[in-house]
């Protein structure tokens, strides 16, 4: 296990990062249980999260893997899988949770993106054959579940703008913990931005896990995926 990490450390921290941007993800042993499951992948409480899902989110990453000149073997595959139905369940999360707190997207703002993407213009107009055909060709989604996932994006990226905005670290705050973690405030000014970075990030990753630990004793989690 060891020798393989090692392997793929790079590959690893990779994924790992492309997941974090994307979905606040906690992979602690006790986040979520397994359980036996044919068609499902995972669900979180009555949502479930399909293995026609997993793997279409899978093939599209590893393709972008390889596109950077990376060779994906079996064992990477299947880290790349796991990577993302734990980032398919945090986005699922995220959006119960903003459902919960009556965050909503409108057909309006989801008609506005799409309508206003050079992807599906011609002569600077919308054109529905181009857009549909788009679609259907690049990501093997119908239009309609192309839109869902529109949908689903925005909801969980606004409410994850929710829980950022308590992420806020105060000069007086910054400064007890420089003190704290050096016993002096010696060369604080010059060390004060790259400090008080890392200490957001640490508070982050903390809040974020206690957020995901609040979730799952209300919500069932359950995994379906066999390694």
């Amino acid at each position: 296990m060891i020798s393989f990490l090692i392997k793929y450390k790079k590959i690893i921290l990779i994924i790992t990062l492309a997941f974090f941007l994307g979905s606040i993800v906690y992979l602690g042993a006790n986040a979520y249980s397994r359980s036996g499951g044919a068609q499902i992948a995972a669900k979180v409480g009555s949502k479930t999260i399909t293995n026609r899902t997993l793997y279409r989110v899978t093939d599209e990453q590893a393709s972008q893997l390889r596109n950077q000149g990376i060779d994906l073997d079996e064992n990477l595959l299947a880290l790349v899988r796991q990577q993302m139905l734990a980032a398919l369940i945090g986005e699922e999360v995220l959006i119960q949770s903003a459902q919960k707190a009556d965050i909503a997207v409108s057909d309006y703002e989801i008609a506005y993106d799409i309508r206003r993407s050079p992807l599906f213009n011609q002569g600077g107009q919308f054109n529905k054959v181009a857009y549909e055909n788009s679609i259907r060709r690049a990501t093997h989604m119908s239009p309609a579940e192309f839109e869902e996932q529109l949908r689903r994006g925005k909801l969980s990226n606004r409410f994850r703008g929710v829980l950022y905005a308590y992420y806020k670290l105060t000069p007086a705050e910054i400064k007890h913990a420089y003190q704290t973690q050096h016993g002096n405030l010696k060369n604080f000014d010059q060390n004060k931005q790259d400090f008080a970075e890392q200490l957001l990030d640490t508070k982050m990753e903390t809040a974020q896990q206690a957020f995901f630990d609040r979730f799952n004793q209300e919500v069932s989690i359950k995994t379906y995926l066999q390694d």
